[in-house]
């Protein structure tokens, strides 16, 4: 099993870092993302700022990104801040993995601006 799960990790590690990249690059120096550097499991967990989750997965439909519903992480699926988006990136290949991150940080960056001038 251990080998099995190395081989594995060999195989996800590069689409993990994929998405840290993209979020590292695009959001993080604007201020509206935070998210843990995964040490496993399948999921990164992104959260943009408070209000503005919903938004960026409409968003990101819209533009055929398909992704978990905001707040999947929460009991109910009620994040009461509408911050949280989980990220399973383990299915795509690495350039639907990059496509699929540009659509994503525009559309934070889009959601967030949207908020900021109401």
């Amino acid at each position: 099993i251990r080998k099995l799960m190395k081989e594995h990790a060999k195989i996800l590690r590069p689409k993990f870092d994929a998405v840290i990249n993209a979020l590292d690059t695009e959001l993080k120096p604007l201020g509206i993302a935070s998210y843990p550097i995964p040490k496993g499991g399948y999921f990164v967990s992104l959260d943009v700022m408070d209000g503005c989750a919903k938004r960026t997965v409409e968003l990101c439909k819209n533009a055929g990104v398909a992704l978990t519903p905001a707040g999947a992480t929460y009991p109910y699926k009620n994040d009461p801040n509408d911050k949280n988006i989980r990220i399973a990136p383990s299915y795509m290949t690495i350039d639907e993995l990059n496509m699929a991150c540009k659509v994503l940080c525009i559309s934070a960056k889009l959601a967030c601006a949207e908020k900021l001038m109401k």
